[in-house]
């Protein structure tokens, strides 16, 4: 069963790498959202972005705070919990591709795409009408792993899902004790 899984990913993988042309533009794009592990500067950019515009309300606290707790508690179940139960090796490892300019530390789930669904979450709970462009991003970003080589498709697939649930849970849990 896990065999086939893996196949399957694999597969998948490449269907989609395929169909995703291989240009400098789209090299460079996918470079800039993937920042080589630093999207979380996108989210904090936006994040100023945000309080800027948003600065005589005062949920910027209460943004930040969610942020904050949704963006920790991802990156400690992704990078120190799954991907050391995981032990999955990247694709460009596997591939025996050097110089990619990816980690090569373990490949499952994606720290990137999880990351950014969780602050997709977040941005989306407080500026509602920006929702859609917040995910878009998330999406860039995930995507920007499988086109560099740095994840398998479900690597990010589950990655975002497990963003995107604790990013909901955090909120919940804020929300329902009258933090936010």
């Amino acid at each position: 069963m896990l065999d086939t899984f893996i196949l399957f990913d694999r597969w998948i993988t490449a269907q989609i790498s395929s169909l995703l042309p291989h240009s400098a533009f789209f090299d460079g794009l996918f470079s800039f959202f993937s920042l080589h592990g630093l999207t979380f500067i996108i989210w904090v950019l936006l994040f100023f972005i945000f309080w800027y515009q948003e600065r005589k309300d005062k949920t910027h606290h209460h943004f930040f705070f969610a942020f904050a707790a949704s963006f920790g508690l991802t990156s400690i179940m992704v990078n120190y919990v799954l991907k050391n139960v995981f032990l999955r090796a990247r694709p460009w490892i596997i591939q025996g591709i050097m110089n990619t300019g990816c980690p090569s530390d373990y490949s499952f789930p994606s720290g990137h795409a999880s990351g950014a669904f969780a602050g997709a979450v977040v941005f989306a709970y407080f500026d509602k009408k920006r929702a859609l462009l917040y995910y878009g991003i998330a999406t860039l970003i995930s995507l920007s792993r499988v086109y560099l080589g740095c994840h398998y498709m479900l690597d990010v697939v589950f990655g975002a899902l497990i963003g995107y649930l604790i990013g909901k849970v955090a909120i919940w849990l804020l929300s329902s004790r009258k933090i936010l």
